[in-house]
């Protein structure tokens, strides 16, 4: 349900105002209606580029995190505190980067040398101090021919794929080119010298990184603690501006919205502390007010569905506690499997075991999505792709050959539904009188369809009770097509009622052929896990086949490989199309013909967070 709002004008002297909107952060039940955009005020605009640059310094320090957290021993109380922080973290950051760079362009030197061996640079300086030059150079293998070495007088120093690496002695200042081999430059360092040099940067870095490691756990919680500070700053600086200045700006005027469950308490500790403010009515027609929706346990794992199409505006019903009970039946027929679904259930339930406070809402979803795939799968029939008994049981009422005929009627009850609702929706909003229609539409759907389905299902209805269902379908046709408009010409009215005729005649046609996909998508699935439960056995050999004891040992982990393989692929596949076609059905047919309006604005109170 969608809890009832009160909206509150505020009359605050200006030099009263900080203190007034500290005292509206500690009460935190308050949502401030926001006219002005905190974009245009510089200020602000900064304290998002810095909350921006956090996520970017936490971005750049994953790949350093590890389990294990330090507990933080001060929060950031300040932002010249946190700024030093980021300072400090990118300064790291940056000095890791150099040593990458430095011990890469090490490496890359000492690959270059590493061909030439051990030798010593200075005794290259003596030789050109004696008038002599030592050149480089390298050349393929298959040109280094005997004529060459004795045309050239060079001397080879290593081979190495597919190359000769060779020196040529000449004296100082004479041409150092020679047809076909390429120059390099002479080594400065020797690979002794190089590899010492690559050890140092390697532990350097090492000791680096394990720094990085160490700290990152205490950066965390302190980059956390200061997002938390400019998130505080940033909606108390976002509610101040909101104040409108009257009086020649000695007043502002603050407006919002309070939970009418929380009203009395809110009035009563502004009243304490000698503050003005009235209750003011408010058009829901005009104004945006907040929602906040307040559901039983097993619904409240559902607003997180709802909320992904838009939750619904003040004057609709929350539909959450509606959609619930389809969604997790059209999630376990599109699964098709049982233990897919206890195996879903029991993934939730361990880390939801687990998890140490927060919202686990998502874990929730996941066990009722889980505990109703497994129902479903042991109905259907299926298990690990493996056909139970009464699958293919003809006397068996949700036997495979029955099933695309009752996704249809599922279908059929959710559109049914989805009407009934729209109708009611209108009746909150405009009147009684305009839901008429709605639900007369409803009941003649009904009534027909049980006059004339029920028969084929070998089901005979007492003539007493098929008399009344014809003469609610007959007033259903006259509500339907002559009061659909209330107040407009009769004449009118039945022009209009020809229209939904049509309209509805299409639409239910169109939209209870839609949910053929949850017998469609769960008997791939089914289908999916049973061939590769195939595959598995035919890696086992047969029975009596005298195959040794060894063959049966591979022949099982292949099998076992398969199943773990294949029924995972299958299991990935069967959740997207799972949770993907419940959605489609959801926010398309059923919100279609519930005539779901969409646009609510969540609830967020100002407070200290």
């Amino acid at each position: 349900m969608i809890r009832s709002m009160n909206k509150y004008a505020f009359l605050v002297f200006h030099s009263d105002y900080e203190g007034f909107l500290h005292k509206l952060r500690s009460l935190g039940v308050l949502h401030v209606n926001e006219q002005k955009d905190s974009r245009e005020v510089e200020e602000l605009r900064g304290i998002l580029s810095e909350r921006t640059h956090i996520k970017d310094t936490l971005r750049a320090l994953r790949p350093y995190i590890t389990d294990g957290v330090t507990e933080l021993s001060q929060p950031i109380k300040n932002e010249a505190e946190g700024e030093a922080l980021i300072s400090e973290i990118e300064g790291e950051l940056k000095r890791l980067s150099v040593q990458d760079e430095e011990l890469a362009a090490l490496r890359l030197e000492a690959t270059e040398v590493r061909p030439w061996g051990a030798f010593d640079p200075a005794a290259v300086s003596q030789l050109s101090e004696a008038g002599y030059g030592l050149s480089f150079f390298t050349i393929p293998q298959a040109r280094f021919t005997e004529a060459f070495q004795a045309e050239y007088d060079v001397v080879p120093v290593a081979r190495l794929s597919g190359r000769v690496y060779f020196v040529h002695l000449h004296a100082a200042g004479a041409s150092q080119t020679l047809p076909e081999a390429e120059h390099v430059a002479t080594p400065k360092r020797s690979i002794t010298e190089l590899e010492g040099l690559v050890a140092e940067a390697e532990a350097a870095r090492a000791q680096q990184l394990e720094k990085l490691t160490e700290q990152t756990k205490l950066w965390q919680d302190q980059l956390a603690s200061y997002d938390l500070l400019l998130e505080n700053r940033f909606t108390f600086g976002r509610t101040r501006l909101q104040g409108e200045r009257l009086a020649d700006e000695k007043l502002l005027l603050l407006e919002g919205f309070v939970p009418t469950d929380d009203a009395p308490a809110f009035e009563a500790a502004l009243e304490e502390a000698g503050y003005y403010f009235r209750q003011v009515d408010f058009d829901p027609e005009t104004e945006r007010v907040p929602i906040q929706l307040k559901n039983n346990a097993f619904a409240r794992c559902f607003e997180f569905i709802t909320g992904l199409f838009s939750l619904p505006n003040y004057q609709e019903i929350d539909q959450t506690y509606l959609i619930a009970p389809f969604f997790m039946l059209f999630f376990g027929m599109c699964f098709g499997d049982a233990g897919y679904g206890l195996l879903l259930f029991t993934v939730c339930t361990y880390f939801r075991l687990r998890s140490k406070g927060g919202d686990t809402s998502l874990l929730g979803l996941g066990q009722w999505l889980g505990g109703g795939a497994f129902v479903v799968g042991m109905l259907m029939g299926g298990i690990f792709g493996i056909e139970l008994p009464w699958a293919h049981n003809k006397a068996y009422i949700f036997n495979q050959d029955n099933m695309m005929m009752i996704s249809v009627i599922i279908g059929l009850v959710q559109i049914l539904l989805g009407k009934a609702i729209g109708a009611y929706k209108k009746g909150l909003q405009k009147g009684w009188r305009h839901s008429l229609a709605g639900y007369a539409w409803v009941l003649l759907l009904v009534a027909v369809g049980l006059i004339y389905a029920l028969p084929k299902a070998s089901i005979t209805l007492p003539q007493p009770v098929t008399y009344i269902l014809y003469g609610i379908a007959g007033l259903s046709v006259l509500v339907a097509f002559f009061y659909n408009s209330p107040g407009k010409n009769p004449f009118i009215n039945f022009g209009s009622g020809l229209w939904s005729t049509y309209e509805t005649a299409s639409g239910l046609l169109g939209d209870s052929l839609s949910y053929i996909r949850l017998f469609a998508i769960g008997l791939t699935g089914g289908i999916l896990g049973s061939v590769f439960n195939q595959l598995a056995m035919s890696c086992v050999p047969e029975a009596g086949s005298g195959a040794s004891v060894f063959s049966y040992i591979i022949g099982w982990v292949m099998a076992l490989l398969v199943l773990l393989f294949g029924h995972g692929i299958n299991f990935g596949i069967a959740m997207i199309g799972a949770f993907v076609h419940p959605l489609r059905l959801t926010f398309v047919e059923y919100y279609k013909n519930s005539e779901f309006e969409g646009g609510g604005k969540p609830y967020t109170p100002f407070t200290r967070k």
